[in-house]
């Protein structure tokens, strides 16, 4: 019987435990710091062990989980995976990620090579099966001689359009302070040639409005550094290159606004003993607590106090009389308990994925306009469309490694042919996660 190490117990975590279990009939150790979470996650299966294990050094407890099972799944923050790569490392063990790799995890490749090991990067949703869907329409195009000039590929997690339903446009269906960490993350993508690098603080200054064939009109803004990915997709010297996120119309406006009240900072603690909402929303304008805080808001930002901006913040609970129920705290963790408590979804709601790809490609007597989109909703009352996307392909790589179908050594991500085609294929025949296809004459 194979044994699998899985280390957190976050948004997504439930499906992946469940393939290796249900499917798979391995052994699942599942580490986190709230053995409560870990024991609803196993759900009284007998291949299922939970262990109580807080990430914090020092690691022999780590080190000693690694070493007595044949694969590792990280899912911790993307700060621990390097700590987990190395135990890896130590004791010969594969590992697998859904996070985006680091310069210090490329840098482990020649090590991974040389202990005859695999860090297979980079298995989740947005990245991963975007990259995977890349590269399958890519390899068909140059197969029929074909020359791409430009590629846009766009990926969300996002409500469905029926349960779009609270003034953000937006529900947490991942981590919370992963999506606060991202809002603040530069990025990078080609334009008529062109390099446009955006700072992390001008990130929704630069987004724009894109039209979905069949699926509707949203919000784009770039997503990191998408020039890290021409060399994996063999595109160097195309035209336009870019990787962006979607989101519903509005969201780029609204994050900004958070933004330019400084709540997105998560560097420094406040003593927040006795203070309200409105109280800690002044300070953060520098006026009295006694202020019209909602119209010192509206002129900080620049905006009508009857703007929508404004209505938003109100609902979300920031100019309440109500006590913050935290002793200390930064700006980011009082903006996320709002959030938390009041954007998180209903047991009967239903997020969104969608990843939508679209290629300009040049052929002798023709130009086309190739399109690849999958679209997939959660299931009320059971798993979401997110944590099934970025769980499920993590699980079958990782059962593909096991079985020996994978046999590549290093720090990898899925856009080799060996990977990412049985693991598209798996997904659109047994779980429903499909690329629908178009092609047009330009």
């Amino acid at each position: 019987m194979k044994r699998v190490l899985v280390l957190g117990t976050g948004y997504v975590v439930k499906p992946l435990v469940d393939y290796f279990i249900d499917k798979c009939k391995y052994e699942v150790l599942v580490a986190s710091r709230d053995n409560n979470h870990s024991g609803l996650i196993i759900a009284g299966r007998a291949l299922g062990k939970r262990v109580l294990w807080t990430a914090a050094p020092p690691y022999e407890k780590l080190d000693g989980m690694v070493k007595d099972v044949d694969l590792v799944v990280s899912m911790l923050p993307p700060s621990m995976h390097i700590v987990v790569a190395k135990a890896c490392l130590k004791h010969g063990i594969n590992m697998v990620t859904t996070s985006y790799i680091s310069a210090e995890m490329h840098a482990l490749d020649e090590e991974a090579k040389k202990e005859g090991i695999l860090i297979l990067n980079e298995m989740g949703e947005d990245p991963g099966i975007d990259h995977m869907g890349a590269m399958q329409m890519i390899n068909e195009v140059k197969l029929e001689g074909g020359k791409i000039i430009s590629f846009k590929s766009y990926g969300s997690g996002i409500p469905s359009f029926e349960h779009n339903n609270n003034p953000y446009g937006y529900k947490f269906s991942w981590s919370p302070r992963g999506l606060l960490k991202a809002a603040q993350t530069p990025a990078v993508y080609i334009k008529d040639g062109k390099k446009i690098e955006v700072s992390g603080e001008d990130l929704f200054e630069n987004s724009w409005l894109v039209d979905m064939e069949g699926l509707g009109t949203f919000e784009t803004y770039p997503n990191r550094d998408s020039t890290n990915y021409l060399v994996d997709y063999g595109l160097e010297g195309i035209s336009d290159f870019y990787r962006g996120l979607l989101r519903h119309p509005g969201y780029c406006n609204s994050m900004q606004s958070l933004k330019d009240l400084n709540l997105l900072n998560d560097e420094e603690n406040h003593d927040l003993q006795g203070v309200t909402y409105s109280q800690f929303t002044a300070s953060l304008i520098g006026v009295n607590g006694d202020a019209d805080i909602r119209q010192e808001v509206a002129d900080k930002l620049n905006l009508k106090i009857s703007s929508d901006i404004i209505k938003q913040i109100k609902w979300l609970g920031l100019f309440d009389d109500e006590l913050i129920p935290l002793s200390k705290g930064s700006n980011a963790d009082v903006l996320l308990g709002l959030m938390e408590d009041k954007m998180a979804y209903q047991d009967h709601e239903k997020d969104m994925i969608i990843i939508h790809t679209e290629t300009i490609v040049e052929f002798d007597n023709r130009v086309e306009k190739r399109m690849a989109t999958m679209k997939v909703e959660g299931r009320p009352f059971g798993h979401s469309a997110m944590a099934r996307a970025v769980s499920l392909p993590a699980a079958i790589g990782s059962r593909m490694i096991l079985e020996g179908t994978i046999k590549l050594k290093g720090v990898l991500k899925p856009t080799i042919e060996e990977i990412y085609k049985p693991v598209l294929a798996e997904l659109a025949d047994e779980h429903g996660y499909k690329f629908e296809h178009k092609i047009r004459v330009v």
